[in-house]
């Protein structure tokens, strides 16, 4: 499921690096061009990410695991296992970090974090959103 999953990304982000390039092309203003020439390097290093775990399924069938993906399939695993007290403790631990993730931002202090925090803020929202439904 993790492959197919992988795969899935794989296309979306070869599709991102291409609109991305034509983009990059039609760029006016250098702030513009930054934030094009930004993204597209980020869906670039992802797609070989991806291309790397498959190469490596196919090569050695069995998963490599350091895409980071597999992280956040390891993380939903370990949430699905915990009882209703250790999710409840989970779920304001997270939404701290949430707030505190989204404080980092607003400060603007360190933008060449920026994209790290958003992230790690977005990995924080889908982990809240699997306790919720989960306690549901």
């Amino acid at each position: 499921m993790e492959l197919e999953a992988l795969a899935s990304r794989k296309f979306a982000k070869y599709h991102a690096y291409v609109r991305l390039h034509s983009l990059l092309r039609d760029c006016t203003d250098l702030d513009g061009c930054a934030k094009v020439a930004g993204e597209l390097v980020d869906n670039y290093i992802d797609n070989r990410l991806i291309w790397q775990e498959l190469n490596w399924y196919k090569e050695h069938g069995s998963i490599l695991g350091k895409h980071p993906a597999f992280a956040e399939f390891r993380r939903r695993k370990k949430v699905m296992r915990m009882p209703v007290k250790e999710l409840m403790k989970r779920l304001r631990q997270v939404e701290m970090n949430i707030w505190r993730v989204k404080s980092e931002l607003t400060k603007g202090d360190k933008p060449h974090l920026d994209a790290t925090r958003q992230e790690r803020l977005a990995g924080y929202e889908k982990e809240r959103a699997d306790i919720l439904r989960l306690l549901e």
